[in-house]
């Protein structure tokens, strides 16, 4: 591939890069538009020397094209990521209770309320306040909310809360990278519904036609899983899926299926090119035909929630219709690259969203390994040519994406081309079904036979998906690399590409370097890991948990996570503990005497490191009360005799723990309180 032949990547990769810097660095937005005009000024003035041909003009030009691009893209980062909530503002929304809001996404029910997010046209008191929220509101079965509802809601706002934990997923900046930066939970009668109103046609017209599709799946007699599934599949109402099985399709490395993505976009598109080739009679046809395929196409994509996988595949079959029309093969790979330019262009913050990353680095595996990997064998039969092809799909697609895959989610699917060989096929037949289904809902006797069928068929597909996930070492877990390091694997993977198509010797030195940089660093980490310790003490709501490590053995105290299938210990420090690569033991916070190689613990005495911890518990009561210790601004009254036998002998506490704060514990603090 000669990427002199795709223009629109020499600005594409300056625009991306302009994004990374203004995301990870942060400068005044005036500061980055002054730069941004000064940059252009010069670039149309080189132009005025185009008739020059000589290196100096041609390298100027493009370098000061490539920084007008960077520019943009940090304009663009830095507008985007810019604060929307003052002091001032922080202020007003504490003394503010009361607040007229719009629903501008469509509400998700939970267990014990509603999360809905809102948009705050103003307070009860006449305040100018605009910004994005996300409610959580005791729902009302007689009044539920719906997309489009104008409410009144009295509730305290407030930003919403950073990781508390190392390593913790940051759902602050996943948040924020939606526009929201607010939260506010809404009791039971805090909340009046005033009006309603649909300020996006479009969405709502969307989101009406999605729900009456699902509810022809319902009113045919799917339910439980089998409805889960094809609502995902085929119209992208996955917010129902249950957890377990959604876990099952990402062990066994086919939880893409239960996305709209590329692919089911591919199949629609398929089936439509089809039912419409005897329109290819004539210019006029030929043209109605390429219109019709992509209002069909853009109508599916508004259907199933305009994510960024679909919009991307939209665009490029939109391409590739047009190019068919006009007798032009249309590249791929320029599809490709012109939807992404124009998606960031829109929203900048899609570039670091996890679906969009692994859909396009599953596409542009595929459009540069596929080819290579299918060259490899030639099969003499149809089906086996099918079958060459769709193992050679997966395998670009897993060359594509495994590197972020694992950076994201710590696993990596051993058996992803068993389960990817079956199940791709068997979901292509599963979405055929699910259209005839709905174009046949008309006729009852026809569709509860077509139900039934669409329902084995998922079971069938489930039950794959089952096997994969039962399979001895079906996935390879605990697995942590440094962004670095995927950089590398990149470099290493893209440099064998390009040895293999150009066959340079260079390209094998760089290889050889980025993957010896990988393993460099991979191991550097371990070494350091290995000789390290360190104690954490983990921030859970009304749980106490401790951390002490010491090399690759860490010892785990809490009085309410015993093992690692608890969820709140996957949730809050399911991370910590991949990157740390140690094992732990896990030890009952309530046990009296603990005595490990490097920690000691008696009663609520702890000692590690050669540093004395006292455990408290801030809502604790021991009577009969005795003298105060204060500890981080909290009075607690405790008995001496019931401490540890060690503080009657006189040891001195350096530290206190009281529900995951660490509090310096001062001599003159015990004198006081002796």
């Amino acid at each position: 591939m000669n990427f002199s032949n795709y223009p629109l990547l020499k600005i594409l990769i300056p625009y991306v890069m302009g994004l990374l810097w203004g995301y990870f660095i942060h400068f005044s937005g005036y500061f980055c538009q002054f730069f941004f005009f000064v940059a252009v000024v010069f670039w149309l003035i080189s132009l005025l020397f185009r008739q020059r041909r000589n290196y100096f003009w041609r390298v100027a030009k493009t370098l000061l094209l490539w920084m007008v691009f960077v520019f943009a893209g940090l304009t663009a980062m830095t507008w985007r990521m810019k604060p929307t909530v003052t002091a001032e503002e922080e202020r007003m929304m504490a003394e503010n209770r009361t607040w007229l809001v719009e629903v501008v996404e469509v509400p998700e029910p939970r267990a014990r309320s509603v999360r809905a997010t809102v948009q705050v046209l103003g307070g009860a008191r006449g305040s100018s306040f605009r910004e994005r929220v996300l409610l959580y509101l005791v729902p009302d079965t007689l009044h539920p909310v719906h997309y489009g509802d104008l409410l009144l809601v009295r509730t305290q706002l407030k930003a919403v809360e950073g990781p508390q934990n190392p390593d913790m997923f940051n759902y602050r900046q996943y948040l924020r990278k939606r526009g929201i930066s607010l939260t506010g939970y809404v009791s039971a009668g805090g909340w009046q519904r005033l009006a309603h109103r649909t300020p996006n046609p479009l969405k709502a017209f969307s989101q009406r036609l999605q729900g009456s599709l699902t509810d022809i799946f319902r009113w045919s007699g799917m339910s439980g899983h089998e409805y889960e599934v094809i609502a995902a599949v085929l119209l992208g109402a996955g917010g129902t899926l249950d957890p377990e099985l959604r876990q099952s399709y990402a062990a066994a490395g086919v939880s893409h299926i239960l996305c709209v993505s590329g692919m089911h976009v591919g199949v629609i598109f398929m089936i439509l090119n089809f039912l419409m080739k005897p329109m290819e009679l004539s210019r006029q046809t030929r043209a109605l035909k390429a219109l019709l395929l992509i209002l069909s196409i853009w109508l599916y994509a508004c259907i199933t929630g305009l994510s960024p996988s679909v919009i991307r595949a939209a665009t490029m079959f939109s391409f590739v219709t047009i190019g068919g029309l006009v007798h032009r093969n249309t590249n791929i790979f320029h599809s490709l690259t012109a939807s992404l330019f124009i998606l960031l262009i829109i929203n900048p913050l899609l570039l670091f969203e996890v679906g969009f990353q692994l859909s396009y680095l599953a596409v542009f595996g595929i459009v540069l390994f596929q080819p290579l990997i299918a060259s490899l064998y030639h099969a003499k039969t149809k089906p086996g040519r099918y079958f060459l092809e769709l193992l050679s799909v997966s395998i670009a697609a897993q060359l594509g994406t495994f590197p972020i895959s694992i950076f994201y989610f710590g696993q990596f699917p051993n058996y992803f081309i068993l389960s990817n060989l079956s199940v791709i096929t068997l979901s292509s037949v599963v979405i055929i079904s699910g259209i005839i289904l709905l174009a046949i809902s008309f006729v009852p006797f026809l569709v509860k036979g077509v139900a039934l069928i669409l329902t084995g068929e998922i079971r069938l597909m489930n039950g794959i998906i089952s096997f994969v996930e039962h399979l001895p070492n079906s996935v390879t877990p605990n697995i942590d690399y440094h962004f670095l390091q995927v950089i590398f694997l990149y470099v290493t993977i893209f440099a064998l590409y390009l040895l293999i198509v150009k066959k340079r010797k260079y390209w094998f030195w760089t290889m050889l370097s980025s993957f010896t940089l990988f393993s460099g660093t991979f191991a550097a980490k371990r070494i350091m890991l290995a000789n390290s310790d360190e104690m954490v003490v983990y921030q859970i709501r009304n749980v106490s948990a401790i951390g002490v490590q010491c090399g690759k053995e860490c010892v785990f105290f809490s009085d309410s996570i015993q093992d690692m299938q608890n969820p709140l210990f996957e949730y809050n420090i399911g991370n910590h503990f991949r990157k740390q690569h140690a094992n732990y033991r896990f030890v009952n916070m309530d046990t009296y005497r603990f005595c490990g190689e490097y920690v000691f613990k008696s009663g609520r005495f702890l000692c590690f490191n050669e540093k004395k911890y006292l455990l408290l518990k801030k809502n604790e009561k021991i009577y009969p009360t005795a003298h105060p210790i204060e500890v981080d601004g909290i009075v607690l009254q405790y008995n001496p005799r019931q401490l540890p036998e060690e503080v009657a002998r006189g040891v001195r506490y350096q530290y206190v723990i009281v529900d995951g704060t660490v509090t310096p514990f001062y001599r003159r603090r015990w004198a006081s309180s002796r």
